[in-house]
C-alpha cells in the first residue's frame, strides 16, 4: 500500500548539499575559521532528520500483548496521536533561521576566496534555498505527521477495545509502508554527518587557519 503523501521534499534538501560535496576537497584544503560555521549549519539541518527517524522507531518499536501493562505504550501513541513528530522537528528547526547570517557574514568569503565564481554561486542558490524553502519542508513535515498521527491512532483505538493482535498488525503494516521513507531519511542523515565530519576535522577545534579579512 503507499504512502498517502510524497516525501520526496524532505531529501530534497538532502541531495541538494551534494554541491558542497562537489567542491568539498578545495574547501578541505583550504581551511579557514569559516568551516566551524559550515559545520554549524550542518549539525542543525541533520537534527531534522534525526527527529523524524527518532519519532517512526518510537512508534515502530511499539508491540502489545494480553495481560501485560501497557501504559508507557499508550503514552508514546497519545503524544504522536497529537502530533508529536511536529513539534519535535519545529524544535530541530528552531536555529535554522541563522543559516543565512551565517553564510553572509562567514561562510561567503571563505567560499569567494577557495572556489570558483561559478561554483560559488551555486553555493549561494543553496543557501537561499535552504533559507527560503521553508514552505516546501513544512508541508513535507506536516504530511509525515498526518500519516504518524493517523497510524497512532488507529493503533490506540485497537488498544483500547484491547484487541491486541490487530494493534499489532497495523504497526507491523505500518512498518513495510514507510520502510522505503526511513531508508531514505538515513541516507540523507548519513550523508550529513559525513559531510559535518570532514568540516569538523578542519575546523577551528582541530587547527583550521584564523579567518582572513
Amino acid at each position: 500500500m503507499p504512502l498517502p503523501f510524497d516525501p520526496k521534499a524532505l531529501f530534497d534538501l538532502a541531495d541538494r548539499l551534494g554541491i558542497i560535496q562537489s567542491v568539498k576537497d578545495k574547501l578541505v584544503r583550504q581551511p579557514e575559521a569559516a568551516a566551524d560555521k559550515l559545520v554549524v549549519v550542518l549539525g542543525e539541518l541533520s537534527k531534522i532528520y534525526g527527529v523524524c527517524e527518532a519519532e517512526l522507531v518510537r512508534f515502530l518499536n511499539l508491540c502489545f500483548a494480553e495481560n501485560v501493562n501497557c501504559s508507557e505504550e499508550r503514552e508514546v501513541l497519545l503524544s504522536l496521536e497529537g502530533g508529536r513528530i511536529w513539534q519535535r522537528a519545529q524544535e530541530a528547526r528552531g536555529h535554522c533561521h541563522k543559516i543565512w547570517a551565517l553564510y553572509e557574514n562567514y561562510l561567503d568569503k571563505w567560499f569567494h576566496r577557495v572556489l570558483s565564481r561559478d561554483e560559488a554561486a551555486e553555493l549561494r542558490a543553496l543557501f537561499e534555498r535552504l533559507v527560503y524553502a521553508d514552505a516546501q519542508m513544512d508541508q513535507a513535515l506536516s504530511q509525515l505527521t498526518g500519516w504518524l498521527s493517523a497510524e497512532a491512532e488507529r493503533v490506540l483505538d485497537r488498544v483500547d477495545e484491547n484487541d491486541y493482535a490487530e494493534a499489532n498488525r497495523i504497526i507491523l503494516q505500518a512498518r513495510k509502508e514507510i520502510l522505503p521513507t526511513r531508508r531514505a531519511i538515513n541516507r540523507a542523515l548519513s550523508g550529513m554527518l559525513e559531510l559535518q565530519a570532514e568540516f569538523i576535522s578542519v575546523s577551528s577545534i582541530n587547527g583550521a587557519a584564523p579567518e582572513r579579512d
